[in-house]
């Protein structure tokens, strides 16, 4: 499917002296632009690119991809020229879409250059380039390359970047295809997609999104698998060393939890207690405890004296006991109240932020009165009164700086509720410390005391001792038992997390490698073996030519091409290449193409001139599927006449400076464009 034709450019400087311009209509088939250089058959190509938002695909640092001219001064004629200042100056492109709806984009050139000014058969209006807080143009409603995507009739997909994090596959990394310039251009097919958006093989994906061959999501899922399988690792490399530290502290022995695999189904931590040499699982051990407290109880029972200051103590030991539980209880809740709080605060950063599109979209002129609702709160969406008692006087609405201040305030207010409830945090953890040391003195002197009062004898005594640490042993051994099943229900989880992850990816690789590109594959590489033929190729060398199913790039005998031929040969298998895409997405309805094809000079490294006559003669056979091809060339003008002859071909050829100065009734309305019947 072609995406767009272009229509028409205008490029317009407003002067001291009047108005300078240059207009330019295409067709389908191939648009030949001829003009001296420095002459600015650059301009008008980059122009296309700069109309589209696009500029990216010129190269690093073309921000501003035109000549002083539109900035500072122009001259009216190469030879003794007199220089106008230049006040202002835009780009206007007439675009149609596959389904035949028009569309005029205006951009400034001179002056506010991150507003794209649309009229089209269904929408008028501004629409923004670049991003508005955390919204880029290609993700926001309000934005120019959401809005183009959308014209053009893609669902960009969402691919991965270096950092595992998903983002767009925007329109400049798949215009490069199209778009050849003439700098740097040529260096390499796809020389000029930008790479800071950090996107994992952004070429392939570029390629591969326009030949439909879909593993986007394929790629995704491996991925995501991928670092599943790592986290699971990483967790588990973590709870190895935990067991093996709680182990350490609590001095007994571990059975070393081996790495992780497939084929072993249970993973067990298991501690052991050292006892008269024999080595006995902690279950054991608390079943022997156990039965010796029960002996121990029986015999203390029958001997222990009633003691009122024991008694006393064991009562402050169990106050403390519950002011922790009800310290506990409220720090849970503080917990519940800054969860809530922090809900409310992302509803209001997310209003905040839509607010702020708005006004970013409003501060580079554009009109956003269809986007605010006069009528209704912009926090709750009731109707808006005077006062809560009377509902028949509307209060006047907040400006949109005022709602930004407002939900700003509203921001401030919740997030001094956290501050406080954080600092009632704090407290509660604080007592909480206090109250856990209380417990621990109370605890020692419930200790001593028992060992005192209990005193009456030297086998008493004896006994309550012997209770007392086997107590503190069970009280040990029952937070270890707490551990282990703790650790062993992490074990079980990180390895059926692991297992499922790597069984998993080995499905996904395996239907990632069934998957059949190779049909497209084959179409593209005929394709591009009839191109070369026609641009006389070596015949001898044009079978080893083939499309790698890796970089979707051509490559020969398994080798990249640009190692392996000439520049002169490299050309030509750009030109192919380039064209064949084209042709293919004109036959093909599920692979995607802009549409038109851009070369900024062709004829590089010295190309002959029968392969570029034999070019000229198959890029003008492109209407046939109602294609698009536009040519920037300085070639001599007879020669490219003679080039161009008996072939349906709109060539517009210039002798002085591109843009030139209007005479008084050659101005038109200078009022915004409208769509051409």
């Amino acid at each position: 499917m072609l995406g767009l034709t272009i229509i028409k450019i205008e490029i317009v400087a407003n002067t001291n002296g009047g108005r300078f311009s240059i207009k330019i209509p295409f067709e389908k088939g191939l648009n030949i632009i001829r003009a001296e250089n420095s002459s600015g058959k650059s301009t008008c190509v980059n122009a296309i690119a700069y109309g589209l938002g696009l500029e990216a695909i010129l190269g690093p640092s073309r921000k501003r991809p035109f000549p002083k001219s539109l900035y500072e001064e122009v001259f009216d004629n190469k030879k003794d020229g007199k220089p106008f200042f230049v006040s202002s100056s835009f780009v206007t492109i007439t675009i149609e879409n596959s389904k035949g709806n028009s569309a005029i984009l205006t951009r400034d050139i001179q002056g506010n250059d991150n507003k794209v000014s649309i009229k089209s058969d269904t929408n008028t209006g501004d629409y923004f380039l670049g991003s508005a807080g955390t919204v880029g143009s290609a993700n926001s409603q309000k934005g120019f390359h959401h809005w183009l995507a959308d014209f053009i009739g893609w669902n960009l997909p969402s691919v991965v970047t270096f950092d595992g994090k998903e983002t767009k596959l925007y329109l400049e990394c798949i215009f490069p295809l199209f778009f050849i310039e003439q700098k740097r251009g040529w260096s390499e097919i796809q020389a000029n997609v930008p790479t800071h958006y950090g996107i994992k093989n952004v070429k392939k994906a570029a390629a591969e999104f326009c030949l439909a061959i879909d593993s986007f999501e394929q790629e995704k899922k491996i991925t995501k698998l991928k670092n599943k399988i790592d986290d699971a690792e990483v967790e588990w490399d973590k709870l190895r060393a935990t067991a093996e530290s709680i182990a350490d502290f609590n001095k007994v022995r571990i059975s070393n939890l081996a790495d992780l695999d497939k084929n072993q189904s249970v993973y067990r931590v298991d501690f052991k207690y050292l006892e008269n040499d024999v080595y006995i699982s902690v279950r054991d051990q608390e079943k022997s405890l156990n039965r010796l407290l029960d002996q121990l109880t029986k015999e203390i029972t029958s001997k222990a004296p009633d003691d009122q200051k024991l008694t006393s103590q064991i009562a402050v030991v169990n106050v403390l006991r519950r002011e922790i539980e009800e310290t506990t209880n409220s720090i849970e809740m503080i917990y519940i109240s800054i969860s809530e709080v922090d809900s409310k605060l992302q509803v209001l950063k997310h209003d905040h932020n839509q607010y702020q599109q708005l006004k970013r979209l409003k501060n580079v002129g554009g009109d956003i009165s269809t986007n605010i609702d006069t009528q209704k709160c912009p926090i709750c969406e009731n109707e808006l009164y005077d006062t809560l008692g009377n509902r028949t006087v509307k209060r006047k609405t907040m400006t949109l700086e005022e709602n930004i201040e407002f939900l700003k305030n509203q921001l401030d207010f919740f997030n001094s509720i956290k501050k406080k409830n954080v600092a009632q945090l704090q407290v509660l953890q604080d007592k909480g410390k206090l109250l856990y040391s209380r417990i621990k003195v109370e605890n020692d002197k419930l200790f001593h005391l028992r060992e005192y009062m209990v005193d009456i004898n030297g086998a008493t005594t004896s006994l309550v001792r012997e209770k007392i640490q086997a107590e503190i042993l069970l009280s040990n051994v029952l937070t270890l038992k707490e551990s282990q099943d703790d650790l062993n229900e992490q074990a079980t989880r990180i390895h059926s997390a692991w297992t499922t992850a790597s069984n998993s990816l080995k499905l996904a690789k395996k239907g990632a490698t069934v998957t059949d590109r190779g049909l497209i594959i084959r179409k593209l590489e005929s394709i591009i073996k009839g191109n070369l033929t026609a641009f006389n190729f070596n015949p001898s060398a044009i079978n080893s030519v083939s499309v790698s199913h890796q970089t979707l790039r051509p490559e020969q005998e398994g080798y990249d091409i640009v190692a392996e031929t000439s520049a002169s040969d490299y050309i030509r298998i750009m030109w192919s290449y380039t064209l064949a895409l084209l042709e293919l997405a004109g036959k093909e309805q599920n692979v995607k193409h802009g549409g038109f094809v851009v070369f900024d000079e062709p004829r590089q490294h010295e190309a002959s001139r029968i392969s570029f006559t034999n070019l000229i003669q198959k890029a003008s056979k492109t209407d046939t599927y109602k294609g698009q091809v536009i040519f920037a060339t300085s070639l001599d003008e007879s020669e490219l006449t003679k080039a161009c002859a008996e072939k349906n071909i709109n060539l517009v050829c210039f002798d002085n400076y591109i843009l030139t100065l209007e005479k008084d009734d050659d101005i038109e309305d200078e009022s915004p464009p409208t769509i051409e019947a």
